[in-house]
């Protein structure tokens, strides 16, 4: 059984900016949240505008973006870069145990040397998914909150980690904390903002996991008859009527 990212196909011609914060948040809701960049595998790319194809989302070298927080530009230790790029082609073996257990080496002794390299240990998640060790996913996604404390995402992931390994009183905190983070941000932001949608799917997701699945729904469906791209409104329509199992059952897909 192989764990595997879910991957959308993507054929309109849409903004950049755009299309990367609604499917950064359609990729948290399966498990995987990017934000300022990530690995992509694709069959075609248009520049300018994204004609995408059958993408494959990698969780691979993130540079997480928070909300509300300024990211300092840290330079990298050239060892812990030769690690990180260590672990690139294991990528292509997550159904294969020892390679996920030799990628995870790399990142601890990555982390071992730098520990507050933030992607480090966020690409740690992916490999300790696919083992199922959801406990040390735990104690990794705690490192990313440490570095990052007010990133919205990293506290719904963690929650979502916590709910796979039955601990829901726990995983209520988290996702409490990152709907407030949430809530906070929208109170200021522009609907236009590029973010906004992406932070709306995030908060109704924190909302159907705390239990209030009405009033999550609610914000799906709203989106879902604002949305004027069709792509766009059937990926919205994937999470529309969803309760808290069902969301959780989707995040990781065995094949």
């Amino acid at each position: 059984m192989r764990r595997t990212l879910v991957h959308w196909e993507v054929t309109e011609l849409l903004p950049k900016r755009r299309l990367t914060a609604i499917i950064a948040a359609s990729v948290n809701i399966i498990f995987h949240w990017l934000c300022e960049s990530i690995l992509l595998t694709f069959d075609y790319i248009q520049v300018g505008y994204y004609t995408m194809t059958t993408i494959k989302f990698i969780f691979l070298s993130i540079v997480f973006y928070s909300c509300g927080q300024n990211n300092v530009k840290q330079k990298a230790d050239p060892s812990v870069t030769i690690l990180s790029n260590k672990v690139i082609p294991l990528t292509n073996y997550l159904d294969n145990l020892d390679s996920c257990k030799k990628a995870l080496l790399y990142l601890d002794s990555a982390t071992t040397i730098d520990s507050n390299c933030f992607s480090c240990y966020y690409n740690k998640l992916i490999f300790l998914s696919s083992l199922n060790q959801y406990e040390k996913a735990v104690l990794t996604i705690n490192n990313c909150i440490r570095i990052k404390p007010y990133a919205h995402d990293l506290y719904l992931k963690g929650g979502i980690f916590l709910e796979k390994i039955s601990d829901t009183v726990s995983s209520k905190k988290y996702f409490q904390k990152s709907l407030t983070i949430c809530n906070s941000v929208l109170d200021t932001m522009n609907i236009n903002n590029a973010d906004y949608e992406m932070l709306m799917i995030n908060k109704a997701v924190n909302l159907i996991m705390l239990g209030d699945q009405k009033k999550g729904n609610e914000i799906f469906k709203k989106m879902y008859d604002q949305e004027t791209e069709p792509d766009l409104k059937k990926l919205t329509l994937k999470f529309m009527n969803k309760n808290k199992k069902q969301l959780l059952d989707s995040m990781i897909i065995d094949q």
